[in-house]
């Protein structure tokens, strides 16, 4: 894919594209592949967030398209957040092992999205923090 014009590398052009900000986090994530007949789910952690996807590594490669159902875990929320997803790709890290699975939400309740947004403003206002006073501790 050619750069565009005054694009310096791939990464700014995927910036460009998304519609939300995305922070790098590390939650508990559970998910289930609803589009197959097995029901097996399994429990890992998101590398990255934002209001309209997920970054999580997986124990296989999902075909793109696969819908699979997460329950994920916020700091503040009472309880466990439901979404449904679209995976968008799905890459092997380390053979037989780790995969990361990148996918994009379908279904999510709005008090849950808030959830989401309140991790996200918050991770953002303390990276701001932290880039303008040159440190690298955040101040609570």
């Amino acid at each position: 894919m050619p750069n565009k014009p005054g694009s310096e590398n791939q990464d700014e052009i995927l910036f460009e594209r998304r519609k939300f900000a995305r922070i790098d986090g590390t939650f508990v994530v559970s998910y289930t592949d609803i589009t197959t007949q097995e029901r097996k789910s399994d429990i890992s952690q998101t590398k990255n967030i934002s209001l309209g996807g997920i970054l999580f590594t997986t124990d296989k490669v999902f075909s793109s398209g696969a819908i699979l159902k997460l329950r994920l875990r916020l700091p503040d929320a009472p309880d466990y957040i439901n979404i449904k997803v679209r995976v968008v790709e799905s890459r092997q890290r380390v053979k037989g092992l780790l995969c990361e699975t990148r996918a994009k939400f379908i279904s999510i309740r709005e008090e849950d999205k808030a959830y989401i947004s309140k991790v996200v403003e918050s991770s953002l206002k303390k990276r701001k923090k932290i880039s303008k006073d040159g440190n690298s501790e955040i101040q609570d």
